[in-house]
């Protein structure tokens, strides 16, 4: 029962997530209008914000059911802040030409590109070492 209504869920976000896509997309005709722009902004927004608290939910309910969950738990914790410092530290802020922003502002945008493109590169490396892994076991 509970699978099947996960999977009800799933479609249904799925489904909403596309009516918000071709509504913004295909309503828009190539004009920026406000209200559409905030509606897709805000229905990411939603989803991003769900996803997170049930990661930590289910990470922080996973974690404590023994020792080495709640040692897993540290040391994600610490490999996190490591990478948001580092990405920090990395980020220039350097001013875009004719706008004007201040400066944490433009730190905060390049360390979010750097954090982006690691997890993204982290992302295709894990994919291929998969399928190469499932390859040789075969």
């Amino acid at each position: 029962m509970k699978q099947k209504l996960f999977k009800l869920i799933e479609i249904v976000l799925l489904v909403l997530s596309l009516v918000a896509f071709v509504v913004y997309f295909v309503g828009n005709n190539g004009t920026k209008e406000d209200g559409l722009l905030n509606m897709y902004l805000f229905w990411t927004y939603a989803l991003l914000a769900v996803s997170i608290v049930l990661v930590v939910l289910f990470t922080l309910a996973k974690a404590f059911k023994s020792k080495k969950g709640v040692i897993g738990l540290i040391a994600i914790i610490v490999g996190v802040v490591v990478v948001l410092g580092a990405a920090y530290l990395l980020a220039p802020g350097t001013p875009v030409a004719n706008k004007v922003y201040d400066a944490g502002t433009l730190k905060f945008a390049d360390t979010a590109l750097y954090v982006t493109y690691l997890f993204l590169a982290g992302s295709l490396v894990a994919l291929v070492w998969g399928a190469i892994r499932n390859a040789i076991k075969k």
